[in-house]
């Protein structure tokens, strides 16, 4: 072979998928081109010498090095082979890497690795663009998905930075209201997910990571599920107000790790995620607010039973229901006894003190899928579904004995008149109550 021959020729003449072309630089070395991993990663590694064993022996005088092992292990910054041969040939160190043994001799892998770098050139521009708009349209499927809920937007967050970077794990740790939220996706997070030692580290990890990002390229994390991280990326979510933490992971069915390109497009991820998350928090704040507003306007702040409003709903909404699948059903009318007279006696918050527990007795008879409303000033009401007469006439007995157990110091007596109807053939509930309600004026005058 001609020393003309291209780095192509070589790999094929070594018979190994990837060739990786490395110049040495103070400290360290940078990937400039080849074949396989070589190529896709060109200017995109850099390793620090000190991080690299394989890499300080060939620097430091042991001028190959071969590996050949069962199973991949990693051999140079984020690259894993089973067989490698590491070779080091002036101010270069060429990486073979193949899935099978490298039979090449000592003096050929010189020969060769001398012809892969007079072969490697500089980093073609199209290589560059391709890089960037990997980059670009990573950030594009994040900024572009409107979502539903928090959850749903870290879900996204995740599951894009995974596929983003190819890794079969990808997880966001949220820190709100003193609690960590944890929101995963990728193929191995399902059994990650259930796995406490995996997930401790997750914890561990993320905690780190709000102090700066972390690359861990031989981490060999190995959980009681039998999953094995073999490295990781984690980042810190919010630059000035730290949300919690982006980690992204390889496990041993692909083992790779962490380019340079990936770190950018994790650190671009991380930083579009805050203002997506942010975004999806005020609209779950709003949701809320918005639902509490809603509560509050069909609520009577007194009782915190429902109001008028909420009543009226009740009625409209189940005379709807019957209407396409009847259901028997009993209204109450209630009407405490002698409250104007208990307020000119002993004051309003006397008064106050009767319309409550009024409320609480009639909460307590009902179950709790049944209505009970107040919808004036001493007059409350209540839907019971699936009922009939007999288990009206259960509750008026609860109520009327919890009236007789309730507490009269100051000379306060709790007393209630209950009326109750259930709508007949071809009536409507507002009709049924209008008769529920003058049967309790009827026990009303009765009591007087």
């Amino acid at each position: 072979m001609s020393t003309g021959s291209s780095v192509a020729e070589v790999a094929a003449t070594l018979g190994v998928v990837d060739l990786m072309v490395f110049e040495l630089g103070e400290g360290g070395a940078r990937l400039r081109g080849g074949v396989g991993r070589g190529a896709g990663w060109a200017g995109i590694v850099d390793v620090a010498l000190a991080d690299e064993p394989a890499l300080h022996k060939v620097a430091n005088g042991e001028r190959i090095l071969r590996i050949a092992e069962d199973s991949p292990v990693r051999v140079i910054g984020p690259y894993w082979s089973a067989h490698a041969a590491v070779v080091r040939v002036g101010e270069h160190v060429v990486v073979a890497g193949s899935d099978g043994p490298i039979r090449a001799s000592s003096a050929e892998l010189m020969t060769r690795a001398t012809e892969a770098i007079a072969s490697v050139g500089e980093i073609p521009s199209s290589k560059l663009l391709a890089d960037e708009l990997e980059l670009a349209e990573a950030v594009r499927q994040l900024t572009t998905h409107t979502p539903h809920s928090l959850a749903e937007a870290a879900r996204h967050v995740a599951a894009t930075a995974a596929d983003a970077l190819s890794c079969e794990i990808g997880v966001v740790l949220l820190q709100r209201d003193g609690m960590t939220e944890v929101h995963g996706a990728g193929a191995a997070w399902p059994t990650m997910v259930d796995d406490e030692v995996l997930c401790a580290s997750l914890h561990d990890l993320a905690d780190r990571a709000t102090r700066g990002p972390i690359v861990e390229q031989d981490l060999a994390a190995v959980g009681r599920s039998g999953l094995r991280i073999v490295s990781c990326y984690a980042l810190g979510i919010g630059r000035t107000e730290a949300m919690g933490a982006l980690i992204v992971g390889h496990t041993d069915a692909r083992p790779r790790g962490f380019t340079l390109l990936c770190q950018r497009v994790g650190r671009a991820l991380a930083d579009a995620a805050e203002p997506a998350l942010r975004l999806a928090i005020a609209h779950e704040d709003l949701a809320a607010q918005r639902d509490r507003f809603a509560r509050e306007a069909r609520t009577d702040p007194l009782t915190e039973l429902a109001n008028r409003v909420a009543w009226e709903e009740t009625l409209t909404v189940e005379q709807a229901r019957r209407e396409r699948h009847p259901r028997p059903v009993v209204l109450l009318a209630v009407d405490i006894d002698g409250l104007k007279g208990t307020n000119d006696s002993f004051g309003h918050a006397a008064g106050d003190e009767l319309l409550i527990a009024a409320a609480g007795v009639l909460r307590d008879a009902v179950r709790a899928g049944d209505v009970v409303a107040r919808i004036g000033g001493d007059e409350f009401v209540a839907l019971l579904a699936d009922a009939d007469p007999t288990a009206a006439e259960a509750v008026r007995r609860r109520v009327m004995a919890a009236c007789d157990k309730w507490p009269n110091d100051r000379g306060l007596r709790l007393r209630l008149s209950i009326g109750w109807a259930s709508p007949e053939e071809g009536e409507t509930l507002r009709d049924a109550f209008r008769r529920a309600d003058a049967a309790m004026y009827q026990v009303k005058r009765g009591a007087a």
